[in-house]
């Protein structure tokens, strides 16, 4: 069962879903984001870009690690969809923080910190969207 994130709602400016803690990563092995919009602005220039993000020191230091495709706003309803694995299978280089500027359409793999939020920036003349944010955990893989 999906667990939402960000329940849907019409939103005209930049905000965040505060502190979703306890997360728990270790006990799932990844999952798949999901960001459903049902309802764009009207104007190409208008712009919603949405992350998820961890932090490891309980909120201090936001790190982007899902950045969803932006959505314009003549863009209509749209459905992105992220998948992301707790297990990196490959070293991850090191890496800033980053809040709010890891590329659109682009994920880190790997492990993070168990206090996570989504975060989203609204841009544009008379920018409206309505969305909700999603995530369906995979289970954790016994040893």
């Amino acid at each position: 069962m999906a667990l939402t994130l960000v329940a849907s709602a019409a939103r005209i400016s930049s905000g965040n879903s505060g502190a979703l803690a306890n997360c728990k990563p270790e006990r799932f092995s990844g999952g798949e984001f999901a960001l459903n919009i049902t309802a764009a602005a009207t104007v190409a220039g208008d712009t919603l870009n949405v992350y998820v993000q961890h932090s490891m020191d309980g909120g201090t230091t936001w790190d982007d690690f899902v950045s969803f495709t932006q959505a314009l706003g003549n863009g209509g309803a749209k459905n992105f969809m992220a998948g992301w694995t707790a297990v990196a299978t490959a070293p991850a280089a090191m890496h800033a923080a980053t809040d709010a500027t890891l590329a659109a359409g682009s994920v880190n793999q790997g492990p993070n910190g168990d206090v996570w939020r989504i975060k989203w920036v609204i841009a544009g003349a008379s920018p409206s969207f309505t969305f909700a944010v999603y995530f369906q955990a995979n289970p954790a893989k016994d040893p």
